[in-house]
């Protein structure tokens, strides 16, 4: 290929051309192109007196942050992965009682491992795999064999593995993002260790809602103690590569998206993309985020420090007025389906609700823009409530039903009845106790339909006993009845064996009065 200034390495990389060591090399960065598969040496740009330099191929320095990150500096990486893992046991230990100054434990050999919890029955092992030291195949077997020792003396190992490494154990193990923010992957740690049932899953929820390390102070001081002030320098180049390559993905998502509001599964280099630009807008509103980060995440058109709910509103609200205003059904429909609007307006009243709680409000202009609905009420239970209790009573007098034989489909001279009685049912602590009283007057109504079901089947099935002295209606002779009693017995049977709850209790009694045994 012919070198030209668009492929020249000096020209288009130059801080990494300045790092090549041209005299062992045998070549200079003018001679290189930009992806060039030679194989020369490099001098470490942070501590070139005090680091060893290393080859590398020159195109994997410049593929992208990955390649530039995992074939840098050996020593830098050796430093990092230390402060890397030195800030993750920080933060888990802000949750779990980890002994800070236990590294070893005896097996058939000494241990080496990275953090420990003992405390009651617990004996837990959390070993932090970083991918550039752990992707090879004899790595992958020595860590597999050490994990099997541990368990073997009694220890349960979760080993916390570095994307792109795959899980060593599906069943422990537990995959956290390429240089993932200490506090995210304590808390994808926390979580999958929540479903392991190792750690309350409230503490859990916990640590994740507050968003922010909590072990800070400590990590810094552990880098200080163990690794050296140099690690921190190291550690800081290495998150602004991160943060560089985050905002370049940024980039190009809104500029194929048309916004700036990725979801959580949008990775890059298996970090949420969702996560990370939340984040961002959480330290500028905060005024916590660096003059220069706000500066280039303001180049973007679409950026904004607002939330996804706040940038989102005005599409959907748009969408509702005109749903609103419509007269034709069909243009109702097209404007906003009926089961998205309520969603959208069930959702925005609740957020209301919560905001009002804690002594804020919705911005004025959505407020304002709001009441200009026609029909709006941010309390439609009790605005329409009377009507459509009225509606009930007319029913049950009209056609001698209960309010208890409506299912959640069913609609009776245009007004969805059945839905109406799922949302009262549902949205039960927001109604006055007027209206439940009118409700509770409504023949057959019950608060827990399913609830009362079960108990007047379980009746039914104790009659059945007490009658024919078994407890064994025919699925296939007998009345329509019978029928349904011999098949809600079967399924109650399969649903609760092995629970011990008092539905389980109940009918493990019942059946055992007959001989039959509920597992």
């Amino acid at each position: 290929m012919q070198i030209t200034d668009k492929n020249r390495l000096s020209t288009v990389k130059p801080d990494l051309a300045s790092t090549l060591d041209a005299e062992k090399s045998g070549i200079t960065a003018d001679e290189l192109t930009v992806g060039a598969s030679r194989k020369v040496w490099w001098r470490c740009p942070d501590f070139p007196d005090d680091h060893d330099g290393w080859e590398a191929v020159v195109g994997n320095r410049t593929g992208g942050f990955r390649k530039r990150y995992g074939t840098g500096c050996p020593d830098c990486r050796l430093v990092k992965t230390s402060a890397q893992e030195l800030r993750l046991k920080a933060e888990l230990s802000t949750v779990l009682p980890i002994d800070p100054s236990r590294g070893a434990i005896r097996t058939t050999r000494v241990e080496h491992v990275d953090m420990v919890v003992e405390a009651d029955s617990l004996r837990l092992v959390l070993e932090f795999d970083g991918s550039y030291f752990h992707g090879t195949a004899d790595s992958r077997r020595k860590d597999s064999m050490k994990s099997q020792r541990l368990r073997f003396a009694g220890w349960t190992v979760v080993r916390i593995r570095e994307d792109p490494l795959s899980l060593l154990d599906s069943a422990y193990d537990v995959v956290v993002g390429f240089v993932a923010e200490p506090e995210e992957a304590a808390a994808d740690v926390l979580d999958h260790l929540a479903q392991l049932g190792l750690v309350d899953a409230a503490a859990a929820e916990r640590y994740r809602a507050l968003g922010a390390p909590q072990g800070a102070a400590t990590a810094r001081e552990w880098i200080r103690e163990r690794i050296g002030e140099q690690a921190l320098k190291i550690e800081y180049t290495a998150h602004n590569d991160a943060w560089d390559s985050m905002f370049e993905a940024l980039v190009a998502y809104a500029a194929d998206a048309g916004h700036c509001y990725p979801t959580d599964d949008v990775a890059v280099d298996g970090r949420s993309l969702g996560r990370w630009s939340r984040k961002q807008r959480g330290l500028q509103r905060q005024g916590r985020l660096r003059p220069d980060r706000a500066e280039r995440l303001a180049t973007i058109p679409t950026w904004s420090s607002g939330t996804a709910h706040e940038a989102g509103f005005w599409s959907r609200y748009r969408a509702y007025l005109q749903r609103a205003e419509a007269t034709d059904p069909d243009e109702r429909e097209k404007a906003m389906p009926g089961r998205e609007a309520t969603v959208w307006a069930n959702n925005l009243r609740s957020r209301r609700e919560d905001l009002v709680a804690h002594g804020r409000d919705l911005p004025e202009d959505q407020l304002k823009a709001l009441e200009e609905i026609p029909g709006w009420s941010w309390a439609p239970f009790g605005d329409s409530h009377m009507m459509k209790v009225q509606v009930m009573q007319q029913f049950v007098t009209t056609t001698g039903r209960s309010v208890a034989s409506i299912k959640q489909r069913d609609e009776w001279n245009g007004h969805p009845i059945g839905v109406w009685l799922n949302s009262w049912r549902t949205n039960r602590g927001r109604l006055l106790d007027s209206q439940k009283v009118d409700l509770e007057a409504l023949a057959g109504w019950t608060w827990d339909q399913r609830g009362d079901q079960w108990e007047a089947m379980f009746r039914q099935l104790t009659d059945f006993g007490t009658d024919h002295g078994h407890l064994r209606p025919s699925l296939t002779l007998g009345s329509e009845q019978e029928k349904t009693l011999a098949r809600w017995k079967r399924n109650q049977k399969n649903r609760l064996q092995g629970r011990d709850d008092a539905r389980a209790d109940e009918l493990r009694a019942l059946l055992a009065r007959y001989g039959e045994e509920l597992p």
